[in-house]
């Protein structure tokens, strides 16, 4: 099995408009969430994901789970000194389809957010992946379907992952959850595990 690595970036109390792309109008009932908004994990973030043209779709996303992994997960994987070095984070969420356009297959544009405030993608895995299964939402992703997926994170040695960053523009417009104190005071224990 392989796993495939990307690279990282780095990164008022009067509300802002919430961006949306020119013409978008959110169906009825749908509220977006105004960016740089911060959610305890559990809390549902409703944001727009544009993907072009006429494909552009609410999303509600409820960062459901983030769970400090371990080494062991990947020993049947081909990793590099530095991926071996790094803290696996499992972050599960479910994702609603608000409408109007279908999203078949789409990856979520969730970012890990260090404490070094450097934003990681989700790593690419080929193959199985029994411990985080389902990276994208189904082929078949129209609006009012909802779905879980689960991203794995590989937060590199010496950072912890501070948010969970819903990014579906630019960096300011992302809505942030906070991971759970008690899952990073773990992160060492478990990383040293592998």
């Amino acid at each position: 099995m392989v796993l495939l690595l990307a690279g990282a970036c780095s990164t008022d109390d009067d509300p802002e408009p919430v961006p949306t792309p020119s013409g978008f109008e959110a169906p009825d009932g749908v509220e977006l969430t105004p960016p740089g908004s911060e959610l305890a994990v559990e809390e549902p973030a409703t944001v727009v994901l544009d993907l072009g043209g006429a494909a552009s779709s609410a999303i509600t996303v409820e960062v459901t789970e983030v769970v400090t992994g371990t080494m062991r997960d990947f020993r049947f994987f081909s990793l590099d000194e530095a991926a071996r070095a790094s803290t696996p984070y499992y972050v599960r969420a479910t994702v609603t389809n608000e409408g109007p356009a279908g999203l078949g297959g789409v990856s979520l544009p969730l970012l890990a957010h260090s404490d070094a405030d450097t934003v990681y993608p989700a790593s690419e895995l080929v193959g199985t992946f029994e411990p985080c299964p389902t990276p994208t939402v189904p082929e078949s992703f129209l609006a009012g379907s909802s779905a879980d997926v689960c991203l794995v994170f590989l937060v590199p040695e010496g950072e912890t992952l501070r948010t969970v960053d819903l990014q579906p523009g630019e960096p300011s417009d992302a809505v942030r959850w906070v991971a759970p104190e008690d899952d990073r005071d773990d992160q060492d224990d478990r990383s040293e595990d592998g």
